[in-house]
C-alpha cells in the first residue's frame, strides 16, 4: 500500500519518478513565490538564499541576484548552470547525503509534487540551517473539481507523483515545520504557498 502523506480517501499517486526538464523556462510559473521570498529578504534584512530544484535558475538570478545565492539541482542541471552562471554557487542535490548548507531563506518551489517520497525532501530541508522556508505546490482543489478525473489521481501532469489540496498540504507540512503563513498565491495556476520556520 502506498503512503498517502496526509492525502485523504482513495487517492492514486504515481509510483515512478519522471524527470521534468524546466531548463528552458523563465518566470512563467511560480513568479509570485520568488517575489514573496524577495519580500522576506527585504523585510528582515537577510543576506542569503538557497533554491532547491532551481531549474533554469532564471527567477533566482533575476529576482534574488542581489543576494548570496546557491542553487541546488540534479547533477546534469548543475553542469549546465555552472557554464551559464559561473560566478554563482551551484550544488548537487539528490537527497542522498545530508546538506552542509546554511541560508537565511530556502525556496522549494513546486518540487515536492514530483517526488515519490516527499519525506526525503523534508528531511533534507531540516538538515539546512535556515530562518525561513518558502514552499509551494499545486493546490489540487483549485485545479480539479471533486467530480473531475484527476482529483483522485494520478495528476494530469505526468511528471507529478501526487498533488495535495489546501487542507491536506497544511496538515502534512505542519508535521515537519512551523507554518507561519499558508495562502493561495496564484489562482489561475492553482498555486499554494507556505512560509515556514524550523520547529
Amino acid at each position: 500500500m502506498t503512503r498517502q502523506f496526509c492525502i485523504k480517501g482513495l487517492y492514486r499517486a504515481r509510483t515512478q519518478y519522471c524527470h521534468y526538464d524546466d531548463s528552458e523556462f523563465e518566470d512563467q510559473w511560480q513568479l509570485e513565490v520568488y517575489l514573496h521570498a524577495l519580500g522576506l529578504m527585504k523585510k528582515h534584512n537577510l543576506k542569503s538564499v538557497a533554491d532547491i530544484g532551481c531549474g533554469s535558475a532564471f527567477k533566482l538570478i533575476v529576482y534574488l541576484g542581489e543576494y548570496e545565492t546557491v542553487g541546488l539541482e540534479l547533477p546534469a542541471n548543475v553542469e549546465i548552470l555552472k557554464k551559464k552562471y559561473p560566478e554563482r554557487q551551484w550544488k548537487i542535490c539528490d537527497f542522498s547525503s545530508k546538506p552542509d548548507l546554511s541560508a537565511d531563506v530556502v525556496i522549494c518551489s513546486d518540487v515536492i509534487e514530483h517526488l515519490v517520497d516527499p519525506d526525503e525532501l523534508l528531511a533534507y530541508i531540516k538538515g539546512i540551517r535556515y530562518k525561513y522556508l518558502v514552499l509551494s505546490t499545486p493546490d489540487r482543489g483549485l485545479i480539479y473539481r471533486p467530480w473531475h478525473k484527476g482529483y483522485y489521481g494520478p495528476p494530469a501532469n505526468k511528471a507529478h507523483i501526487r498533488e495535495w489540496n489546501y487542507k491536506e498540504f497544511g496538515e502534512y507540512i505542519a508535521q515537519h515545520f512551523k507554518v507561519v503563513d499558508h495562502r493561495v498565491t496564484n489562482l489561475g495556476q492553482g498555486t499554494q504557498m507556505m512560509i515556514c520556520e524550523p520547529k
